[in-house]
């Protein structure tokens, strides 16, 4: 815990030096939110959605996304550079630099969780169901940066070169986000794609996101998302545990 500990403050402070990142970290969701907002607003409002509350969950699901590519880039980078590998050659634990990466990814998050719900607000977001689900939607967003930062590093140690990452991680998130409940209800897609919107994992994590924030049916998005969550946790953690052990037997 020590050494991860350590790591994670490491991770931070090279954090704090990149400024472009903290930029782009801060930046992102105010693009995002924008280039959505403001020429969808009156269509939504024509089908009788409150746009501004439709819209956050997936600006903070596409901000927690990236907060995890991100992490797949910096673990790539470390393996190019050594930097793993003298890890490894120090008394630390096997799991240690993997942990010290999730730390900082949980900062990262946080950041960008708030960022994405400041700009939100600003354009009129509201918690309109109390304090508690917003802690839950707190909650719930970082948890899913978690998990998708469990599977990108594992991407990341196993192919150790950031431009390879970004490559294998665009084209599934561009997917996953644009043919997902997170823009438009499942009505406003083609019926034979709807059955794919309507239960791939982002679109469950948003309507839960939207649920805990603004009403409406939140118990069954909440579970399939949890559920969701750790059937990815069962499938990626091995995958890194794989990564780390071929990366020491090399």
């Amino acid at each position: 815990m020590n050494a991860a500990w350590v790591l994670t403050l490491r991770a931070v402070v090279l954090l704090r030096r990149d400024t472009g990142e903290v930029i782009g970290a801060v930046a992102a969701p105010l693009v995002f939110f924008a280039g959505f907002y403001v020429p969808l607003r009156g269509v939504m409002a024509g089908r009788g959605i409150d746009y501004a509350q439709w819209l956050p969950p997936i600006v903070v699901l596409q901000a927690m996304i990236f907060v995890a590519m991100s992490s797949a880039d910096a673990i790539a980078a470390d393996v190019r550079s050594g930097m793993v590998s003298r890890f490894r050659s120090m008394p630390v634990a096997r799991l240690a630099p993997v942990a010290g990466r999730l730390g900082a990814d949980l900062c990262r998050a946080v950041l960008a969780l708030v960022v994405a719900v400041a700009v939100a607000m600003a354009f009129g977001f509201r918690f309109r169901t109390g304090a508690g689900p917003a802690l839950g939607f707190a909650a719930l967003a970082l948890g899913c940066a978690l998990c998708l930062c469990v599977g990108c590093v594992a991407l990341g140690l196993a192919v150790g070169n950031p431009e390879h990452t970004a490559s294998a991680l665009l084209v599934p998130q561009l997917l996953l986000t644009m043919l997902s409940t997170g823009f438009a209800p499942v009505s406003g897609f083609p019926g034979w794609i709807r059955p794919f919107v309507r239960d791939q994992p982002v679109s469950k994590a948003a309507d839960a996101l939207r649920g805990l924030a603004s009403g409406g049916p939140t118990a069954r998005p909440v579970v399939v998302t949890l559920a969701w969550l750790a059937g990815m946790l069962v499938v990626f953690t091995p995958l890194a545990g794989r990564a780390l052990a071929r990366g020491r037997a090399r």
